[in-house]
Protein backbone atom coordinates (compact mmCIF):
# COMPACT_ATOMS: atom_id res chain seq x y z
CA UNK A 1 0.00 0.00 0.00
CA UNK A 2 1.34 3.42 -0.99
CA UNK A 3 1.74 6.38 1.29
CA UNK A 4 -1.34 8.44 2.16
CA UNK A 5 -1.24 12.24 1.97
CA UNK A 6 -3.36 15.22 2.97
CA UNK A 7 -2.99 18.78 1.61
CA UNK A 8 -3.59 21.68 3.99
CA UNK A 9 -3.31 25.26 2.70
CA UNK A 10 -1.29 23.98 -0.23
CA UNK A 11 1.18 22.06 1.95
CA UNK A 12 1.20 18.28 1.53
CA UNK A 13 1.65 16.09 4.60
CA UNK A 14 2.28 12.35 4.54
CA UNK A 15 -0.15 10.68 6.97
CA UNK A 16 1.58 8.17 9.24
CA UNK A 17 -0.94 6.25 11.32
CA UNK A 18 -0.03 4.17 14.34
CA UNK A 19 -2.37 2.11 16.52
CA UNK A 20 -0.40 3.00 19.65
CA UNK A 21 -0.37 6.75 19.08
CA UNK A 22 -2.79 8.81 21.19
CA UNK A 23 -2.26 12.26 19.72
CA UNK A 24 -1.16 14.01 16.54
CA UNK A 25 2.39 15.18 15.93
CA UNK A 26 3.93 16.84 12.89
CA UNK A 27 7.50 16.69 11.67
CA UNK A 28 9.75 16.55 8.63
CA UNK A 29 11.77 13.56 7.42
CA UNK A 30 14.20 13.75 4.51
CA UNK A 31 12.37 16.74 3.03
CA UNK A 32 8.87 15.32 3.53
CA UNK A 33 6.36 16.93 5.89
CA UNK A 34 4.38 14.34 7.85
CA UNK A 35 1.55 14.09 10.36
CA UNK A 36 1.73 11.14 12.77
CA UNK A 37 -1.79 10.28 13.87
CA UNK A 38 -3.82 7.64 15.72
CA UNK A 39 -5.71 5.14 13.57
CA UNK A 40 -9.10 6.48 14.68
CA UNK A 41 -8.59 10.10 13.58
CA UNK A 42 -10.52 10.96 10.40
CA UNK A 43 -9.06 13.04 7.59
CA UNK A 44 -11.45 15.86 8.43
CA UNK A 45 -10.33 15.87 12.08
CA UNK A 46 -6.71 15.72 11.00
CA UNK A 47 -7.13 18.68 8.64
CA UNK A 48 -8.85 20.71 11.37
CA UNK A 49 -6.05 20.02 13.83
CA UNK A 50 -3.37 20.88 11.28
CA UNK A 51 -5.03 24.21 10.59
CA UNK A 52 -4.61 25.26 14.20
CA UNK A 53 -1.58 27.55 14.49
CA UNK A 54 -0.78 26.54 10.90
CA UNK A 55 1.64 29.39 10.11
CA UNK A 56 3.66 28.85 13.30
CA UNK A 57 3.78 25.11 12.67
CA UNK A 58 5.03 25.50 9.10
CA UNK A 59 7.71 27.97 10.15
CA UNK A 60 8.95 25.53 12.79
CA UNK A 61 9.00 22.71 10.24
CA UNK A 62 10.91 24.85 7.76
CA UNK A 63 13.53 25.55 10.42
CA UNK A 64 13.88 21.82 11.09
CA UNK A 65 14.17 21.14 7.37
CA UNK A 66 16.87 23.79 6.98
CA UNK A 67 18.77 22.30 9.92
CA UNK A 68 18.56 18.80 8.41
CA UNK A 69 19.82 19.99 5.04
CA UNK A 70 22.39 22.49 6.15
CA UNK A 71 23.90 21.19 9.34
CA UNK A 72 26.63 18.74 10.11
CA UNK A 73 28.60 16.99 7.43
CA UNK A 74 30.39 18.52 4.47
CA UNK A 75 31.25 15.05 3.04
CA UNK A 76 34.95 15.74 2.77
CA UNK A 77 37.89 13.40 3.20
CA UNK A 78 38.59 12.68 6.84
CA UNK A 79 35.08 13.38 8.13
CA UNK A 80 33.77 10.76 10.52
CA UNK A 81 30.60 8.71 10.03
CA UNK A 82 28.98 6.07 12.21
CA UNK A 83 28.71 2.37 11.50
CA UNK A 84 27.51 0.06 14.29
CA UNK A 85 28.33 2.54 17.01
CA UNK A 86 31.87 3.37 15.88
CA UNK A 87 33.12 6.38 13.94
CA UNK A 88 35.07 5.82 10.71
CA UNK A 89 36.69 8.32 8.33
CA UNK A 90 35.55 9.05 4.80
CA UNK A 91 38.19 8.45 2.14
CA UNK A 92 37.75 10.01 -1.30
CA UNK A 93 38.80 7.63 -4.07
CA UNK A 94 36.67 6.17 -6.86
CA UNK A 95 33.55 4.08 -7.19
CA UNK A 96 30.27 4.09 -5.22
CA UNK A 97 30.14 4.52 -1.46
CA UNK A 98 31.30 1.42 0.40
CA UNK A 99 32.75 0.39 3.75
CA UNK A 100 35.88 -1.72 4.10
CA UNK A 101 35.80 -2.24 7.86
CA UNK A 102 38.09 0.67 8.65
CA UNK A 103 36.79 3.52 6.48
CA UNK A 104 34.02 4.68 4.17
CA UNK A 105 35.32 4.99 0.60
CA UNK A 106 33.68 6.88 -2.25
CA UNK A 107 34.27 8.91 -5.36
CA UNK A 108 33.66 12.64 -4.85
CA UNK A 109 29.98 13.42 -4.34
CA UNK A 110 28.24 15.77 -6.76
CA UNK A 111 26.63 17.71 -3.93
CA UNK A 112 25.35 17.28 -0.38
CA UNK A 113 22.04 15.78 -1.52
CA UNK A 114 23.87 13.14 -3.54
CA UNK A 115 26.07 12.35 -0.54
CA UNK A 116 23.11 12.02 1.81
CA UNK A 117 21.35 9.74 -0.67
CA UNK A 118 24.46 7.56 -1.03
CA UNK A 119 24.80 7.17 2.74
CA UNK A 120 21.06 6.49 3.12
CA UNK A 121 21.31 3.73 0.49
CA UNK A 122 24.33 2.23 2.23
CA UNK A 123 22.74 2.34 5.68
CA UNK A 124 19.48 0.85 4.38
CA UNK A 125 21.33 -2.13 2.91
CA UNK A 126 23.43 -2.51 6.03
CA UNK A 127 20.40 -2.43 8.32
CA UNK A 128 18.58 -5.01 6.19
CA UNK A 129 21.64 -7.27 6.26
CA UNK A 130 21.88 -7.05 10.06
CA UNK A 131 18.15 -7.67 10.48
CA UNK A 132 18.27 -10.72 8.22
CA UNK A 133 21.19 -12.11 10.22
CA UNK A 134 20.15 -11.29 13.80
CA UNK A 135 16.38 -10.76 13.94
CA UNK A 136 15.20 -14.38 13.34
CA UNK A 137 16.96 -15.58 16.50
CA UNK A 138 15.14 -12.97 18.58
CA UNK A 139 11.81 -13.87 16.98
CA UNK A 140 12.39 -17.49 17.98
CA UNK A 141 13.49 -16.64 21.54
CA UNK A 142 10.60 -14.29 22.24
CA UNK A 143 8.05 -16.37 20.38
CA UNK A 144 6.78 -13.72 17.99
CA UNK A 145 7.31 -12.90 14.37
CA UNK A 146 6.15 -10.16 12.02
CA UNK A 147 4.29 -10.78 8.78
CA UNK A 148 6.57 -8.27 7.13
CA UNK A 149 9.72 -6.30 7.95
CA UNK A 150 10.33 -2.90 6.37
CA UNK A 151 13.47 -0.77 6.39
CA UNK A 152 12.72 2.94 5.95
CA UNK A 153 14.44 6.29 6.27
CA UNK A 154 12.57 7.31 9.42
CA UNK A 155 14.24 9.88 11.65
CA UNK A 156 11.63 10.19 14.40
CA UNK A 157 11.39 6.51 15.37
CA UNK A 158 13.89 3.69 15.63
CA UNK A 159 11.21 1.11 15.00
CA UNK A 160 7.47 0.54 14.98
CA UNK A 161 5.04 -2.37 15.10
CA UNK A 162 1.70 -2.09 13.33
CA UNK A 163 -1.61 -3.63 14.36
CA UNK A 164 -1.46 -5.70 11.17
CA UNK A 165 1.71 -7.43 12.34
CA UNK A 166 4.37 -5.57 10.35
CA UNK A 167 7.56 -4.18 11.85
CA UNK A 168 9.41 -1.19 10.46
CA UNK A 169 13.02 -0.48 11.37
CA UNK A 170 14.76 2.82 10.74
CA UNK A 171 17.80 2.55 8.52
CA UNK A 172 19.59 4.64 11.18
CA UNK A 173 19.96 1.41 13.17
CA UNK A 174 23.02 0.64 11.06
CA UNK A 175 24.72 3.59 12.77
CA UNK A 176 24.21 2.47 16.38
CA UNK A 177 26.06 -0.03 18.55
CA UNK A 178 24.79 -3.66 18.40
CA UNK A 179 23.27 -3.60 21.94
CA UNK A 180 21.14 -0.60 21.00
CA UNK A 181 19.83 -2.26 17.86
CA UNK A 182 19.19 -5.41 19.86
CA UNK A 183 17.02 -3.38 22.25
CA UNK A 184 14.95 -2.01 19.37
CA UNK A 185 14.37 -5.52 18.03
CA UNK A 186 13.25 -6.75 21.45
CA UNK A 187 11.07 -3.69 21.99
CA UNK A 188 9.15 -4.15 18.75
CA UNK A 189 8.70 -7.90 19.22
CA UNK A 190 7.25 -7.34 22.68
CA UNK A 191 4.51 -5.28 21.08
CA UNK A 192 3.08 -8.52 19.69
CA UNK A 193 2.01 -9.27 23.26
CA UNK A 194 1.36 -5.73 24.54
CA UNK A 195 0.33 -3.20 21.90
CA UNK A 196 1.07 -0.31 24.24
CA UNK A 197 3.72 1.01 26.62
CA UNK A 198 2.08 -0.19 29.80
CA UNK A 199 3.83 -1.53 32.90
CA UNK A 200 3.29 -5.06 31.60
CA UNK A 201 4.95 -4.14 28.33
CA UNK A 202 8.10 -2.83 30.02
CA UNK A 203 8.23 -5.87 32.29
CA UNK A 204 8.21 -8.04 29.20
CA UNK A 205 10.99 -5.97 27.61
CA UNK A 206 13.01 -6.20 30.85
CA UNK A 207 12.77 -9.98 30.76
CA UNK A 208 14.86 -10.03 27.59
CA UNK A 209 16.76 -6.77 28.07
CA UNK A 210 17.25 -5.96 31.79
CA UNK A 211 19.18 -2.75 31.05
CA UNK A 212 16.67 -1.50 28.48
CA UNK A 213 16.36 1.89 30.24
CA UNK A 214 20.06 2.64 29.73
CA UNK A 215 19.96 1.54 26.10
CA UNK A 216 16.81 3.56 25.46
CA UNK A 217 18.39 6.63 27.03
CA UNK A 218 21.46 6.24 24.84
CA UNK A 219 19.33 6.14 21.70
CA UNK A 220 17.58 9.33 22.77
CA UNK A 221 20.81 11.04 23.77
CA UNK A 222 22.97 10.36 20.75
CA UNK A 223 22.76 12.20 17.42
CA UNK A 224 23.21 9.41 14.90
CA UNK A 225 23.03 11.25 11.59
CA UNK A 226 24.90 11.39 8.30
Amino acid sequence: MGADYIAVNGIRFEIRRNARRKNIAVGVDDGVYFAAAPQRVSRKELESLLLRNFDETIEALKEKLAAQRGGGHKYRAGELFYCRGELYPLEISDGPLRFDGSAFISAPFGDADAARSAFAFFYARKTRSIVQEEFPAWCKRIGAGPKRVNIKNVRTLWGSCSASGSITFSLRLALVAPPLMEYVMIHELCHFFEMNHSKDFWLRVARWCPDYAERRAELRRSGYTW
